[in-house]
């Protein structure tokens, strides 16, 4: 496959000898000017999981850990890491021995405060935890939860966990507790609160959607008036751009750091590209530009003395999320919920052509949620589903389909006749997906499954009233987006549907029932997953944890709830200058460590190095 290079690149690749050589504003004044392809749906991370929205919220506030460069989990808010060693960690254990709860004390630096100069306090910490447990908050997971909090005061605290958390160290992600500034958010949790009484679960839900998480201070209307990161928020164009200014109270000194950040917000990954090219822009957002060769190849072929090209090994691996909810008429109408069906579509899907002619070997094909850099992850699996559309015609034919005149296949329901029409769901102005969209469209043709595309921005998409709402309909078919996580942190959350606390409640699954909530959104349930991620979640045995890994890799690949395409690297452009902005698969975003950034022109000495796959 030949890949031919837009004219609108080729002829502005033309005229960079005059554009790059323009003076910047970046080093000028200090400011940092960021690209994204996506925007955030609202400032909030009690349930809001999307990347940019993360990244973003990085520059503003902190936790109580981050993951550097290397893996390594290191305080943050904390005065140091509990451990059983230094007394911080205290384990309950039953009559073998084995740990059924342990309790964490944590100790918050004593200096640290709120941009407003409020000291930062257990209470913060609390509140998270009081509101995030609420199950009316939609929150994304609970796997990792506290099932217990005490303030000891007002820089001390306790958690509890049962069963115990592996993983009770690590910065904020899906499924942790956090902390918000109380005196911002505790006013609106209680009237939140009282509103709540005496109202039914949907009117409930509306009022979570509207008045805590759609809350002014959680969006463009407002905006954040208190942080404790690095960065303050100052203003959110909707559609263009967010701007956050230096936070003068953050405790992490740095007069030599970049003093502004502007986000500008591109949805089109070829136009990003191209204000890249023009100079308006000092850096791409981990949400940037699309990897392919061509875009590559441009950006190194015009990058000398202007700006620095990585190719970063991320965590994400890219993959086609599906509706598997019967009780949705087009899902079983075309059989989603059949795993059948979805190993005919992986059949159908030529992931080795995507990965090396699309992709120009820059990402590899995979057969699992985990990634090959986890400790958990099984080799074994490597080689499943290779492209046979033999194979998936087959499949096909046994579920009851059959070729119309024009070469759709289709089946008989309720009297009826039903085409194989999948709906395919994904990021608009992506040129990568847009690119596999067309590709994997051709791919299903050729077995007689047509697909019709219904793209929107990702402010849209990854929506709260449209996501998550999978059992409702909101869309049928298939949804391309990322998952994965931190390769040393894996715990297989994604996947899980039961928690063995709650049975039968299905907690992991959005549904009315619990306000849209959870983390897996096809609505994929496994009982034989279920009770290997459970056993899992306390299993301290690396051996025995990689076992049980196995096992749920093994349910994953025979049933597929994603079709996975290819583990996903990233490009990150930096303008000369500009140091320890940087980030990879550990740290997960720039702004992870962003009160380093700063531009050499301004004093700034390079501290942490961009690691790079060359």
């Amino acid at each position: 496959m030949t890949i031919t290079l837009p004219r609108a690149a080729i002829r502005l690749s033309l005229t960079l000898s005059c554009s790059l050589t323009l003076a910047h504003a970046g080093p000028t004044d200090n400011s940092l000017i960021i690209g994204a392809s996506q925007e955030p749906s609202a400032l909030e991370y009690i349930v809001n999981s999307q990347s940019v929205t993360r990244e973003i919220m990085g520059w503003m506030y902190r936790d109580l850990t981050y993951i550097d460069l290397d893996g390594k989990i290191q305080p943050d808010m904390a005065a140091q890491l509990p451990t059983e060693g230094n007394g911080r960690v205290k384990y309950t254990r039953d009559a073998k021995g084995e740990p059924t709860a342990m309790t964490v004390r944590w100790t918050l630096k004593p200096d640290i405060t709120w941009s407003d100069n409020r000291p930062i306090t257990s209470e913060d910490f609390r509140l998270f935890y009081e509101i995030a447990s609420d199950k009316r908050v939609p929150v994304i997971t609970r796997a990792n939860f506290p099932t217990a909090f005490k303030v000891i005061d007002a820089k001390n605290f306790e958690v509890t966990y049962s069963p115990i958390n592996l993983f009770y160290q690590k910065g904020v992600q899906p499924g942790d507790f956090s902390n918000l500034p109380s005196q911002v958010w505790k006013p609106l949790w209680e009237r939140v609160k009282a509103n709540l009484e005496g109202k039914s679960a949907e009117q409930q839900q509306a009022i979570i959607l509207k008045d805590l998480l759609g809350t002014p201070i959680s969006t463009s209307v407002g905006g954040p008036p208190v942080v404790s990161g690095p960065f303050r928020f100052t203003r959110w164009t909707p559609g263009q751009s967010m701007v956050m200014k230096r936070n003068p109270t953050y405790w992490q000194k740095n007069p030599n750091g970049v003093q502004s950040i502007i986000y500008r917000f591109i949805g089109n990954t070829n136009t990003l590209q191209t204000a890249l090219l023009a100079g308006q822009i000092d850096a791409t957002s981990t949400q940037g530009l699309a990897n392919s060769p061509a875009t590559l190849k441009l950006l190194r072929d015009n990058a000398k003395n202007v700006f620095n090209v990585s190719l970063v090994e991320g965590t994400a691996f890219e993959n086609l999320i599906i509706n598997k909810f019967g009780n949705v008429k087009a899902v079983s109408d075309l059989k989603l919920d059949d795993p059948k069906t979805r190993q005919a579509i992986l059949y159908a899907i030529d992931r080795k052509s995507i990965a090396q002619d699309l992709l120009g070997g820059t990402v590899s094909v995979t057969n699992t949620f985990v990634n090959p850099n986890s400790p958990v992850y099984s080799a074994a699996l490597e080689g499943e589903y290779a492209y046979n559309p033999a194979k998936a015609k087959q499949l096909l034919a046994g579920l009851g389909w059959k070729a119309g005149s024009d070469g759709i296949l289709q089946r008989s329901v309720g009297g009826k006749t039903v085409k194989f029409v999948l709906e395919y769901v994904t990021t608009a102005g992506n040129a990568v997906r847009e690119r596999n969209q067309l590709f994997i469209k051709d791919n299903l043709r050729k077995v007689g499954i047509d697909v019709k595309v219904n793209n929107a921005p990702a402010s849209v998409v990854f929506g709260q009233d449209y996501f998550p709402r999978t059992s409702e309909g909101s869309w049928t078919g298939v949804f391309e987006a990322a998952g994965g996580g931190v390769p040393l942190l894996e715990a297989g959350n994604e996947f899980y549907c039961d928690d063995s606390t709650t049975p039968s409640q299905k907690d992991n699954v959005p549904s009315k029932a619990n306000g849209y909530g959870g983390n897996n959104v096809g609505g994929w349930c496994n009982a034989a997953y279920d009770k290997a991620w459970s056993q899992a979640r306390s299993e301290t045995d690396p051996a025995a944890r990689k076992a049980l890994f196995a096992k749920m890799q093994q349910q994953f690949v025979t049933e597929l709830p994603s079709i996975p395409l290819y583990l996903r690297r990233e490009l990150l452009t930096t303008r000369r200058g500009l140091v320890n902005y940087v980030w990879n698969g550990n740290t997960s975003y720039p702004s992870r460590l962003g009160w380093l950034t700063g531009w050499t022109q301004k004093g700034m000495k390079q501290v942490v190095k961009q690691p790079e796959i060359k």
